[in-house]
């Protein structure tokens, strides 16, 4: 039998049904570790022992969590969890369901780490390379962070939409498939954060529109470093933010 992690499974806003429970469900059970690997995934009778569950939802889970590497199915074994190597830990999917669990401190410096080699390239090219509407989309997204109240849902909405508005003016297409990776890393880290003073804002809005301007200036080396600093504070007030959690981390997911 599957635990629910802090009692319940972690779902995608306004998705239900018993497609996407099934799948949550097993998912976050595999990376959370209750369902370690090479672990026999339970069949469609109910992972809670709730009732039978859909045997259409069921399969669609299985051959969905298959195609994010999460299980294989083993001829005369049944279906498995499959070795971590497997796991497409920079799926959307699967990095939010890793955050979903408890955070591993180690994991959430990889992703940093990651955001690191890509995010002040992005800037730079971003810099270079603009259209006017794409600039256009950066100064509307910054001046939603400027509107709405610092750490709220609206808030991190805009921030999201600045980051990826400069991934698309990068003009690269290679970085442009990265987004998914890093919306999903910011989003999370954002929420984590949503307990801190509408103060502790002013620095990083200020940086933003530094951000914004080095990019307008064409200045792609100052666009790349404020970029690091940005991300440099993200991660300094993320682990911080982590620190003082109590540990019920689906709340963040």
């Amino acid at each position: 039998m599957l635990k629910r992690v802090a009692g319940r499974a972690v779902a995608r806003p306004g998705m239900e049904g018993p497609f996407t429970q099934m799948t949550e469900r097993l998912a976050v059970a595999i990376l959370s570790g209750a369902l370690p690997v090479g672990a026999l995934v339970p069949n469609e009778e109910g992972p809670d022992g709730e009732g039978a569950a859909s045997r259409t939802a069921y399969r669609e889970a299985m051959r969905f969590l298959a195609g994010k590497g999460l299980i294989e199915a083993r001829q005369r074994a049944g279906t498995r969890v499959a070795p971590r190597e497997s796991w497409h830990m920079l799926d959307p999917d699967v990095l939010r369901w890793s955050l979903a669990v408890k955070p591993d401190e180690a994991f959430i410096r990889d992703l940093f780490e990651l955001r690191f080699m890509i995010e002040p390239g992005a800037s730079r090219q971003a810099a270079m390379r603009h259209r006017p509407e794409q600039l256009a989309a950066i100064r509307r997204a910054l001046e939603g962070m400027e509107r709405e109240t610092p750490y709220t849902d609206a808030n991190f909405a805009f921030d999201l939409a600045f980051h990826e508005a400069i991934f698309h003016a990068s003009g690269n297409e290679a970085l442009k498939a990265l987004v998914g990776v890093v919306s999903t890393t910011l989003h999370w880290s954002l929420r984590t954060q949503s307990a801190r003073k509408p103060e502790d804002f002013d620095q990083p809005l200020a940086d933003h529109r530094r951000l914004l301007d080095a990019i307008e200036r064409r200045d792609a080396d100052g666009a790349a470093t404020l970029t690091r600093i940005l991300v440099a504070d993200a991660l300094r007030a993320t682990l911080a933010a982590l620190r003082g959690l109590d540990g019920n981390s689906t709340q963040l997911a």
